[in-house]
């Protein structure tokens, strides 16, 4: 599934292709996945490639992790060093450099895409709502610092989810 996804898919479109596959076969769960996207965008690495390998972990141990790891990233590398290849060879042409920026165009699309769908989940959960877009413009308006944005809207998720967790077990 790794191979496959990243050999023909890039940018944010490689997360939600990996959702779909795992929620399909019964991998993961939707909100499972979403907790693992939460999980792998805090340690560091490549999201994706960490991803991959907790994924690869958790259906197949040791060595699951292994294959989701060689999965996500040997193809890419491949892909990478023929383009550069290309890209400083005497081939070079407008033509090539149209197509990466029509890449580059097609994963913020994807990204965004990704986001999108990942968020669909929430919209009958305003506070989880209010946090997600509040999230956005603390990133792209107030440009808030990481490590803060981790502190603030991470306290805040968490103690959103235990105040629903006593709920639903009052309940």
């Amino acid at each position: 599934m790794f191979v496959t996804i990243a050999s023909t898919a890039f940018g944010g479109g490689q997360k939600a292709q990996i959702r779909r596959a795992t929620v399909e076969r019964g991998w993961l769960t939707d909100d499972e996945f979403v907790q693992a996207i939460e999980i792998v965008e805090l340690m560091p690495g490549a999201n994706l490639v960490n991803l991959a390998v907790y994924i690869g972990e958790r259906l197949g141990g040791p060595m699951g992790a292994v294959a989701g790891f060689l999965g996500v990233t040997i193809t890419p590398f491949v892909i990478v060093l023929l383009v550069g290849w290309w890209y400083f060879s005497p081939y070079n042409v407008p033509a090539l450099r149209g197509a990466l920026a029509g890449c580059a165009a097609g994963a913020i699309g994807l990204t965004l895409a990704n986001a999108l769908e990942l968020t669909t989940s929430h919209l009958r959960k305003p506070i989880e709502l209010a946090l997600i877009g509040l999230t956005a413009l603390s990133v792209a308006v107030w440009h808030m610092h990481l490590l803060v944005l981790i502190a603030v809207m991470g306290g805040l998720g968490i103690a959103n989810a235990v105040l629903a967790t006593r709920k639903a077990r009052a309940a």
